[in-house]
């Protein structure tokens, strides 16, 4: 059945321009939470395979309905997902986002005191429609006519990704599917990225701050003082803070810096089956 529709959307974009759209927008804001928009339009040769899509998305996901898109010629339906965090959405989201045995691992997710590094290695694969030779050229043809995306929004810049397109400044990453889906083949889509914990970041700059303050604080209380055993308890007591200060940045750069190896142990989303 797959190969017939892809038989299918080849030739209907043989004759037709932007006769057919899937769009996978995945955002994930600042805090981890997941937000997935899901776009499936098509002309009227197209409709029923759009059809069934949606009544399987609305089977799998009970709660999410489907809102009818119209644009120009083309009509389908568009989808919303809410996910509190990258662990749901890892466990929840449909077979692009899951673990293949032997091919990718889905969402990997390394923790940390001040970040949690996130792993993305999303996989896609499509079996070729087996034109006869003298129909190549409808392959080629279709391209202009289809459109197969997915796109992921970050909240900071991605330390890594194999994104087809890159934009606002490295925050934003799209991979073009419709060559697999035309041909055949395998998209493996990858990025890894950070989600902050602001609130130990802050807590801790403060501790920082503090320690700071009081370091200086005995410094110039030592000086100043003229009797020598205060001023040799004020000097110890600048030592203290000054050692502590000293600790907590040397621990601090370290967490904040060292790199991050994923294994196994780190991935959370389940096998495709």
């Amino acid at each position: 059945m797959k190969k017939i529709f892809i038989t299918a959307i080849i030739f209907i974009g043989t004759i037709c321009t932007g006769c057919f759209q899937a769009k996978f927008d995945t955002i994930i804001t600042d805090d981890g939470a997941v937000v997935q928009r899901v776009k499936l339009i098509g002309n009227a040769l197209v409709i029923r395979q759009i059809e069934n899509w949606k009544d399987d998305l609305e089977k799998r996901n009970p709660d999410v309905k489907a809102e009818v898109v119209v644009e120009g010629d083309l009509q389908g339906y568009k989808f919303a997902f809410d996910y509190p965090d990258i662990e749901t959405f890892a466990k929840s989201s449909g077979d692009l986002y899951k673990a293949n045995a032997g091919k990718n691992k889905g969402v990997s997710r390394h923790k940390s005191r001040f970040f949690d590094e996130y792993d993305f290695d999303f996989y896609w694969k499509s079996l070729p429609a087996n034109l006869p030779p003298e129909a190549e050229f409808m392959a080629q043809s279709a391209l202009s006519g289809i459109e197969f995306d997915v796109t992921i929004e970050l909240p900071y810049v991605a330390e890594k990704n194999n994104a087809d397109k890159i934009s606002a400044d490295g925050k934003v990453l799209k991979w073009h599917l419709t060559p697999v889906l035309i041909r055949g083949g395998e998209k493996f889509m990858q990025a890894r990225f950070k989600i902050w914990h602001k609130d130990k970041i802050a807590l801790t700059a403060t501790i920082e701050l503090l320690l700071l303050a009081a370091m200086i604080f005995f410094f110039r209380k030592a000086r100043a003082e003229e009797s020598p055993d205060l001023a040799k308890d004020f000097r110890f007591k600048r030592n203290v803070f000054a050692g502590l200060f000293l600790a907590l940045t040397i621990v601090t750069t370290y967490l904040l810096l060292a790199p991050v190896n994923f294994t196994d142990a780190d991935i959370i989303s389940p096998l495709a089956i």
